[in-house]
């Protein structure tokens, strides 16, 4: 079976992700957490040229305050709107326990999405 080139995966990875979507957080790795809001990724890097192509997110983010205790495991990426979900849900880099009021910080580059 044929596959596709390096070239096309990186133009269709920076087509379908696009900057001011959005991340959800899940607890579970299977519905978004009620317990923290989404947050914007406002840049993405370009697609890497690699064999699976990569995006990014360019700089650190923080999510809102959580409105509750939780232990988010899992990110997800929608839409701006946030009703589109663009990519299965994918285990965090560090899994943390967030106390009410806590927010998640994220360095740049630990949001990735590949084209598999």
């Amino acid at each position: 079976m044929a596959g596709l080139t390096t070239a096309f995966s990186r133009t269709t990875l920076d087509s379908a992700i696009a900057n001011g979507d959005i991340v959800k957080w899940s607890e579970n790795g299977s519905s978004a957490s009620g317990n923290l809001a989404a947050t914007a990724i406002a840049a993405w890097d370009a697609a890497t040229s690699a064999d699976p192509a990569v995006r990014q997110n360019t700089a650190a983010v923080d999510s809102a305050a959580a409105s509750t205790g939780c232990t988010i495991t899992h990110f997800a990426v929608y839409d701006s709107g946030g009703t589109t979900q663009k990519t299965d849900w994918t285990t965090v880099t560090l899994q943390r326990t967030l106390l009410t009021g806590d927010k998640l910080n994220i360095a740049a580059g630990d949001i990735k999405v590949t084209l598999t």
